[in-house]
């Protein structure tokens, strides 16, 4: 075995939850804790489509084609675009970059895009976390002379087409030169859940490899070949990034890149990351996936929120240290305003309304910016458990814009597919979150069409599973020797959520509220030889106070903290009652 630890020897609690992750032979133990480069990270060039991409980049490098990369504007589109960018510096090919404007363009592929990149001379366009369904844009850019590779992860437009043999499910995707997505029916990769950045990641793999053996290239096979051994891992601090906020399930190869990213994440020398995490007092040899989700990643969609994607890019990508600092400034004074503008409209929600008694909540208005939408989704599903469409903004008076989410126990996607056309102009995402467009006048039919849509759509029974604590410990077992056992199975996310623990009959010892408005709370308990133990709860309800007055059960996650880099084991409350 390659571990530094004997898979016998696990600590007792590390081998329990693991059961319950349906992980319990050995092999498979090794593979979950350990992953390994060689064995879990899969050749790029079995990607359905890779080879004709590779051929069509290294058809434009050779012929001198100004080749531009349009990412989306999101923090996966944005440390892809980054990556690729950085990637074509590296082999001395440097490239345009186009990203779109959340607000006055939207999400994708445009045409009045694709005329400006034509005039720029931009013969080839390489996508990065969309694409896959502007089969109109395409077409166009076609016919205007412009190639599309197109590198995503979303789901393709779906047909039904009626044969003989019954009613069959027919994909159609844009007639680019490859589509570069393992969601397509024809690929046959044995990971379909890559994020958009990881497959961004795969196309540069497997550039690298022909331009290091492509003699016809020159200058580019000259600089590929001199990069060193493994160039390519060091672009992974994006990927995991990525792969982390954009919560694709941290299984299979995901698992292998989130794990490797964060290695690399911890060593990176990309000096607007670098600033963050001085600005933040951030410990960068122990950062870990709540850094990026709660760190990293706001700050990144802030910029398309509230300002420009660019912003967001240039912080990943400035080579120059002041520079990058100076984005970084950008994007903390943009993010301090997105969590202003979401907290103003959040308080002036009443849970009570009636709307937030239907199946699926419905709320919005047009005065509302298109990039706080998904935020103010998240919130209300917070406060309620429901499947939640927001709406606001559009590109015009005539059009609404929208954002939605689901705990997972409803796919967005069919939900939103099963009200269609007559009320959606579009709509698109994954099974917990998505996008949508309608027309002004087709908003008094919103509420009900979707609540109809939910009576009739398949839904999955989540609750019990993401409530039940994966085992019942004592205030004597938080030790550092627990945390251990337990912080081997990072990195947490989607597919591998963050163990939970339940403390029965739990007394308090200690309480107080904390933060600037008091908005946060610490209870303190004890062991029997009198050791304190710490829990908290960030934005916690005003009647925790109550229930830990008296005996109670707690279900919390341990974590140790780093503020002041100072290491504090302690207890993250999740519920109590």
């Amino acid at each position: 075995m390659n571990t530094t630890f004997s898979i016998k020897q696990l600590h007792p609690i590390t081998r329990e939850i693991l059961k319950r992750r349906g992980v319990s032979d050995d092999d498979e133990v090794e593979d979950f804790l350990i992953p390994s480069y060689e064995k879990h990270i899969g050749d790029p060039m079995g990607i359905f489509g890779m080879k004709e991409a590779v051929e069509r980049i290294t058809q434009a490098m050779r012929n001198s084609e100004k080749i531009c990369v349009y990412s989306d504007y999101d923090c996966d589109g944005i440390p892809g675009g980054v990556l690729l960018r950085t990637f074509f510096d590296d082999i001395g090919y440097p490239v345009e970059m186009y990203i779109p404007h959340r607000h006055n363009e939207g999400y994708g592929v445009h045409k009045h895009a694709i005329d400006t990149l034509k005039a720029k001379g931009v013969t080839l366009i390489i996508t990065v976390d969309s694409g896959i369904t502007n089969i109109e844009e395409v077409e166009y850019a076609k016919s205007v002379g412009v190639d599309f590779i197109i590198t995503d992860h979303h789901l393709p437009i779906t047909e039904e087409v009626s044969k003989r043999e019954g009613e069959n499910i027919v994909q159609k995707v844009p007639n680019a030169i490859a589509v570069i997505n393992s969601k397509q029916n024809i690929c046959t990769y044995w990971d379909d859940m890559l994020c958009g950045c990881a497959v961004a990641w795969k196309l540069a793999c497997a550039v690298l490899i022909n331009a290091k053996v492509d003699i016809s290239l020159g200058n580019v096979y000259n600089k590929a070949k001199d990069l060193p051994d493994g160039y390519e891992k060091w672009l992974l601090d994006l990927v995991g990034i990525s792969t982390i906020a954009d919560m694709v399930p941290l299984r299979k190869e995901n698992r292998a890149l989130a794990y490797f990213g964060l290695k690399v994440l911890r060593k990176t020398k990309r000096h607007g990351l670098n600033h963050i995490f001085n600005e933040q007092r951030m410990r960068k040899d122990v950062l870990t996936e709540d850094d990026i989700a709660f760190t990293i990643a706001p700050r990144v969609n802030a910029a398309s929120r509230m300002g420009d994607p660019i912003q967001a890019h240039m912080m990943l990508y400035e080579k120059d240290r002041e520079s990058a600092e100076g984005y970084v400034s950008e994007l903390e004074e943009l993010n301090t305003q997105r969590k202003n503008e979401v907290k103003d409209i959040v308080s002036t929600i009443s849970f009570d309304h009636e709307m937030y008694k239907d199946d699926v909540v419905v709320v919005g208005d047009p005065s509302w910016g298109p990039g706080i939408l998904g935020l103010i989704a998240q919130k209300i599903i917070d406060e309620t458990g429901k499947p939640v469409f927001v709406y606001g903004q559009g590109e015009d008076k005539e059009e609404l814009k929208g954002s939605c989410r689901s705990l997972g126990d409803v796919h967005v996607v069919d939900l939103m597919a099963h009200v269609g056309h007559e009320v959606l102009s579009g709509w698109g995402g994954h099974e917990g979150a998505g996008g949508f467009s309608l027309s002004v006048e087709k908003l008094p039919l919103l509420r009900a069409s979707l609540n109809n849509a939910f009576l009739h759509i398949e839904k999955k029974d989540i609750t019990q599973e993401e409530q039940e604590p994966d085992m019942v410990i004592t205030f004597e077992d938080v030790t550092d020797t627990t945390f251990d056992a337990v912080n081997i199975l990072a990195p947490f996310g989607e597919g591998n959520r963050k163990p939970l623990f339940a403390f029965t009959h739990a007394e308090t010892l200690a309480t107080k509220w904390f933060g600037k408005k008091g908005e946060h709370f610490e209870v303190v308990y004890s062991t029997k030889d009198g050791r304190r133990i710490k829990a908290i709860q960030f934005f916690a309800p005003k009647d925790i106070e109550e229930k830990v007055g008296k005996s109670h059960t707690l279900h919390a996650h341990l974590e140790k903290s780093y503020f002041g880099f100072k290491p504090e084991l302690r207890l993250r409350i999740v519920w109590v009652g």
